[in-house]
């Protein structure tokens, strides 16, 4: 890969969203989706060193002079090797679900045998005389802080413990993949730039407990409205994040202000609402925040929410949203008890469910 075609994939790559659909879009055209593509240019980056000398064994330190460990700092693949290194480090922080799926792809092996290596000429340099010259006008010293960076580089995308398991399946791949949804049906879920779709991402982690409910979309979730709003029991927060599009869409950005707060009670689920925010460049309009409904009292006739984390009350709002969120009869109780809390005097409130659960929302 030349430099103009890697700084055209770290554009490709360079925010939440976009490396969402480019996960979408490599699911659909390849074997292994964009994982397998990362690697096979981190695979390529690698051999591509000396010709692919030495790329998949260690280095023997009697057969390596200093000059050589100087070639390989000023090589132009060595720069390829660890741009390709950085980007994939990059994209694993910002998307840990394609972090997982890089990982078990087979990464860690191969930054292994690169951290061997840089390890082996940092040696090389260390025992190097104080007298020793190189064939350039770099000294030890400044050899040695660039093996250094190349070796924080490689380390902080190592992580061997993320590699356990076998790589994902293709299958596997397209069912962690986020959930697209059209406020427009003639949107082209491909356009990094279109505005209308929604993406979102499911918790990958295994349900054990009522309380994980939020880990996936619920069919109810699937509704449009406006206004000042407070999406409760969000799970994925599909339906805060629609709000907050379409109010970003009816607003120039000197108008727009945070106007949606998307709530859930688990932890986890409140990270990943979070996600899914950042993930539709929404975080300019809404905002997550912690709701608990036992805790609310249905007593604040003005008002006034409890948020979870700070334990301080939060203002109403003039609208309300929830979608399936009744699992139980007193799911039905608390939840009333948060949307009189929640609402300012005439305010509004929106409640769907599928049809399992018609006869809680009768206790609403």
């Amino acid at each position: 890969m030349t430099s103009d075609e890697l700084f055209t994939l770290e554009e490709q790559l360079s925010s939440p969203r976009r490396i969402a659909l480019s996960r979408i879009h490599h699911a659909k055209k390849r074997s292994g989706g964009l994982p397998a593509l990362l690697m096979s240019l981190l695979y390529t980056a690698n051999h591509n060193i000396d010709g692919g000398q030495n790329s998949n064994t260690s280095t023997n330190n009697n057969s390596i002079t200093v000059d050589a460990v100087q070639q390989f700092c000023n090589q132009e693949c060595t720069q390829t090797l660890f741009r390709t290194i950085s980007l994939l480090s990059n994209v694993s922080q910002v998307d840990n679900t394609l972090g997982e799926e890089i990982a078990r792809a087979g990464c860690q092996a191969i930054l292994k045998r690169v951290i061997d290596r840089i390890k082996e000429y940092i040696t090389i340099c260390e025992a190097a005389p104080p007298t020793c010259t190189t064939t350039t006008t770099h000294s030890i010293e400044e050899m040695l802080d660039k093996l250094m960076d190349y070796l924080d580089v490689a380390c902080e995308l190592y992580s061997p413990i993320q590699s356990k398991g076998m790589p994902f399946t293709n299958e596997e791949i397209e069912s962690r993949l986020p959930l697209v949804y059209n406020l427009s049906p003639s949107t082209d879920a491909g356009d990094n730039n279109n505005q209308s779709t929604i993406l979102i991402s499911q918790v990958t982690a295994r349900q054990s407990s009522q309380g994980d409910v939020g880990y996936v979309m619920w069919p109810s979730a699937i509704m449009r409205v406006g206004k000042s709003i407070l999406e409760i029991g969000a799970g994925c927060g599909l339906v805060g994040i629609a709000a907050a599009r379409l109010i970003s869409q009816s607003t120039n950005s000197t108008q727009q202000k945070m106007l949606v707060t998307i709530t859930d009670v688990n932890d986890l689920v409140v990270g990943n609402i979070a996600k899914n925010i950042e993930l539709n460049d929404m975080k300019g309009v809404a905002s997550v925040a912690k709701l608990d409904f036992y805790e609310q009292t249905g007593q604040n006739e003005s008002g006034k929410w409890l948020e979870g984390v700070s334990s301080e009350y939060r203002d109403p709002v003039d609208v309300v949203l929830a979608a399936d969120i009744i699992c139980q009869e007193s799911d039905a109780v608390a939840a009333a008890k948060t949307i009189y809390d929640a609402l300012v005097p005439n305010g509004r409130c929106f409640v769907v469910c599928s049809k399992r659960n018609v006869s809680k929302l009768d206790l609403l």
